[in-house]
């Protein structure tokens, strides 16, 4: 079987669509939580800027696509003091109907990062569905290593129960933000300890606070709070956006309120919260080399993707 690599560009995106929607069609089996609509403009728009990236391998068979893998950026500081590249959910996707999809989704790695390399690009990250374990298997014998995941779950079919007791569940106004930075300060130092070594952009950390699309829920207790959990309308993927879905992007407890119910009933007075809204999703995502966040997360939500982090030796050049 002869297989024709070339550059990703607007005449593969017809395919290209139909690819990834089956990729969308498969996970839906496994997580059955995912909104059930049509993401074919989202996808198309998507693809169409990524077309005009720099760093995009198409595969044909035939003069059929059966594959795609494309890279956006490259980006300085990509997980470390390097040029990155990132390719989003939808920006790879291999046919069911090629025999071995593991070695397509390698030999379309091998085909991009051959280019990107030579660039001095050595960062390189792309997200996946959680539940396609032959491409998964393929990246991770690439050295590819899993750093993060999105979860979802259909609001409908939460049945969080809860006693606040002396704990006062509300919504913060966005003049309030500045009561959780000493939570949201925990929280950074939390992400700088073993097993997470996650360093914190200062810059964006201030940047959070003046977010206008932010939502900050929070438990208090003799009038201090002791925990928050955040939403935006989008996160890092396409379903994000589904205009019925909400997002988690943080969320922190105080330690001696662990383990106590308190994040669980701030949950439920979120999904109440949002149920009167008319919201119908609701997503996470989390860093799954934080054990803490995968264990509470992972008690209410179904993961639908994972993202995949390399670090090339850049050695290579020298």
């Amino acid at each position: 079987m002869n297989i024709i690599f070339e550059k990703f560009s607007e005449k593969h995106i017809e395919e290209a669509v139909e690819l990834a929607l089956a990729e969308l069609e498969a996970e839906r089996t496994h997580c059955p939580d995912l909104p059930c609509v049509d993401f074919s403009e989202q996808l198309t728009g998507m693809l169409h800027w990524l077309s005009s990236q720099q760093f995009g391998k198409a595969a044909l068979c035939d003069g059929r696509l059966v594959g795609y893998l494309v890279f956006a950026g490259p980006w300085d500081g990509f997980f470390g003091d390097v040029k990155g590249v990132f390719s989003p959910l939808g920006g790879s996707a291999f046919s069911y109907e090629f025999k071995n999809r593991g070695r397509l989704a390698s030999m379309l790695f091998a085909s991009a990062s051959e280019e990107f390399v030579k660039q001095a690009v050595f960062s390189c990250a792309l997200s996946r569905y959680a539940h396609d374990e032959e491409a998964a298997r393929s990246f991770v014998l690439n050295g590819f290593g899993i750093r993060c995941s999105d979860s979802v779950r259909e609001i409908s079919s939460f049945a969080i129960s809860y006693d606040p007791g002396n704990i006062h569940f509300a919504e913060l106004p966005p003049n309030e933000f500045e009561r959780i930075r000493e939570l949201r300060n925990g929280l950074v130092k939390h992400l700088e300890r073993a097993p997470v070594f996650f360093p914190t952009d200062m810059e964006r950390y201030e940047q959070w606070f003046k977010n206008g699309d932010l939502r900050v829920f929070a438990a208090e207790a003799d009038g201090e709070i002791i925990g928050f959990i955040s939403l935006e309308d989008e996160a890092e993927n396409f379903i994000t956006r589904h205009n019925t879905m909400k997002n988690i992007c943080g969320a922190y407890f105080d330690e001696k309120y662990r383990g106590k119910g308190t994040a669980q009933g701030l949950l439920g007075f979120i999904i109440e919260t949002l149920k009167a809204e008319g919201v119908t999703h609701l997503g996470v995502d989390c860093e799954t080399l934080n054990p803490t966040a995968l264990n509470f997360w992972g008690k209410y939500f179904g993961p639908y993707t994972y993202s995949f982090a390399r670090r090339i030796d850049e050695r290579i050049l020298l």
